[in-house]
């Protein structure tokens, strides 16, 4: 998933295919991380093949960084900031600038055949429902 914001910022989710990698950079040691993340994939021209993988190259600096830095493989990944553009061998190469990232839960498998997990919901006989009660709230 990706979208943009009017302010410039974008927000990718999506799953991380290997490792984040941490190191620190610079006179001051600065720290960074950087990874992938597939956030899509794209049909192929060709019938006869799979539909292309979409990808989004991350990088975080100092307190984003530092948190990012336990990403793992197959983890699944929010993220926002702004895209940053940089030449190298005379193609543009596209990464986004984390302000924000958020590892998201993980469903643990279930059992084949097992039913899908209930909420908790507890017991609702003390309370009454309201059909309408004219608020809109």
């Amino acid at each position: 998933m990706q979208t943009a914001f009017k302010d410039g910022s974008v927000m990718v989710c999506g799953t991380l295919p290997k490792d984040a990698v941490y190191k620190t950079v610079g006179q001051n040691s600065s720290s960074l991380t950087t990874f992938g993340v597939k956030v899509g994939e794209k049909p192929s021209p060709d019938v006869n093949r799979k539909a292309d993988a979409v990808w989004c190259n991350c990088e975080c600096w100092h307190s984003v960084a530092r948190a990012a830095q336990h990403l793992r493989k197959g983890d699944t990944v929010l993220c926002v900031g702004k895209i940053k553009v940089e030449q190298w061998n005379g193609k543009d190469l596209k990464k986004l600038v984390c302000e924000f990232v958020m590892p998201m839960p993980q469903n643990p498998p279930q059992p084949a055949g097992s039913p899908p997990p209930q909420a908790a919901v507890g017991n609702l006989s003390d309370y009454e429902e309201l059909l309408s009660d004219g608020d809109p709230f």
